[in-house]
């Protein structure tokens, strides 16, 4: 059978008469991990893979037992993108890939995230073979497999689902913004960044992870396909929506995991960047999340906009200032992507941001959350906003 999936439509809604002020509290939560290759052919060297990155690095959604990328098969997937094995083979063929799943009931996911959304013509043809293998597809694109007349005739050949995680919710699911967010009274921390594909979602999870390692609740609220592969029990798919309801469905998504959780810490997962002007992003969150702490990232070794070379980045002050501008709230700190930096290299520039910016930097990849921790718990003590 075909499936187009949505995360709204696999959580619970938030009971229009639902008062914030009492929470449920209902922080059982649980996903089994399905068995899981994750195709990324050609692209694990760039940010057109970093929706496999994204799982290679975490996902509770799947047991990833294997990538998929011919030009770099051999390799150990964790050691490849950050020097750490975790015991993932990047292999060179579906086939080879197949072989590592326990028995039957695996899924395939499409681990790319191509310039508008695209299925590339060789992803199509692992799509094909992947479903001749009895595999479930998993895909984020903004192309729908479910709509794909060849796709959707050999998935009910061989008996499989087509879930099209990008697919968008009915209108009449949507929510419209009532401007009840600062009801919730967990912490908001907002994660933005300078560019796209710049890790603002991996050091969301991160963050969310270290807060509970050291005995906080903490919520990380996805707003891409991404995040919703890797397990995120609140979020929505940002790009997706109807622009009229995009500010009603974040304050609705912050809500619903403040009254289904009741967390200390929600975090919300940044998309774009507020100065890009392909992915420009921000502003919306900013507006509906009315966030208590602003994380700023930034990917130092990066010029050029991601995708867009001949488009220079604007000077990280500005970036900064227009942030600030609009949010009324200080960047509380800044972190850094050591993509294309040694550690020499990122320890130095974390030194001299912090001089020139006047604010706590932090490579959280090779350092990891605490003092970003630090920053958070003076916040979770008085419950007063940063800045």
């Amino acid at each position: 059978m075909t499936a187009a999936i949505s995360p709204d439509g696999l959580e619970k809604r938030l009971p229009e008469n639902d008062d914030p002020a009492t929470p449920d509290r209902n922080t059982n939560f649980e996903i089994t991990p399905i068995p899981a290759i994750v195709y990324c052919a050609n692209c694990m060297d760039s940010t057109r893979g970093k929706t496999a990155h994204g799982l290679i690095r975490f996902t509770e959604r799947f047991d990833v037992r294997a990538v998929v990328d011919p030009i770099f098969a051999g390799q150990d997937a964790g050691t490849f993108l950050d020097g750490s094995p975790n015991g993932i083979p990047i292999l060179a063929t579906l086939a080879e890939a197949v072989d590592r799943l326990p028995g039957p009931g695996g899924v395939f996911v499409v681990g790319l995230a191509t310039d508008g959304g695209v299925l590339p013509p060789d992803a199509r043809v692992a799509v094909a073979r992947a479903i001749s293998h009895g595999l479930d597809i998993y895909s984020g694109l903004h192309v729908f497999l479910s709509e794909d007349h060849d796709l959707v005739n050999l998935a009910k050949l061989h008996g499989v689902s087509l879930v099209d995680v990008r697919k968008p919710p009915h209108r009449s699911e949507l929510h419209f913004y009532e401007g009840k967010v600062k009801e919730v009274q967990s912490v908001r921390v907002l994660v933005l960044g300078t560019d796209s594909a710049s890790g603002k979602r991996t050091t969301a999870w991160m963050l969310r992870n270290a807060l509970k390692s050291r005995g906080y609740s903490a919520e990380m609220i996805g707003t891409g396909q991404t995040a919703w592969m890797q397990g995120a029990r609140f979020g929505i798919l940002l790009d997706s929506l109807v622009n009229d309801f995009v500010a009603g469905e974040i304050e609705h998504v912050v809500r619903k995991a403040w009254c289904e959780a009741a967390p200390d810490v929600i975090i919300v997962e940044g998309q774009g960047a507020l100065l890009h002007p392909a992915y420009p992003g921000g502003l919306e969150l900013v507006a509906s999340v009315k966030p208590d702490v602003i994380l700023l990232q930034d990917v130092p070794a990066r010029k050029t906009f991601d995708g867009f070379d001949h488009l220079p980045m604007p000077p990280m002050m500005r970036q900064i200032q227009a942030l600030e501008l609009l949010a009324d709230r200080l960047v509380a700190a800044i972190t850094v992507n050591p993509n294309g930096l040694t550690p020499e290299e990122s320890k130095s520039i974390c030194a001299s941001y912090e001089q020139m910016f006047g604010r706590p930097t932090i490579d959280v990849i090779r350092e990891g959350c605490d003092r970003l921790i630090d920053i958070l718990e003076d916040h979770l003590r008085t419950r007063k906003p940063i800045g």
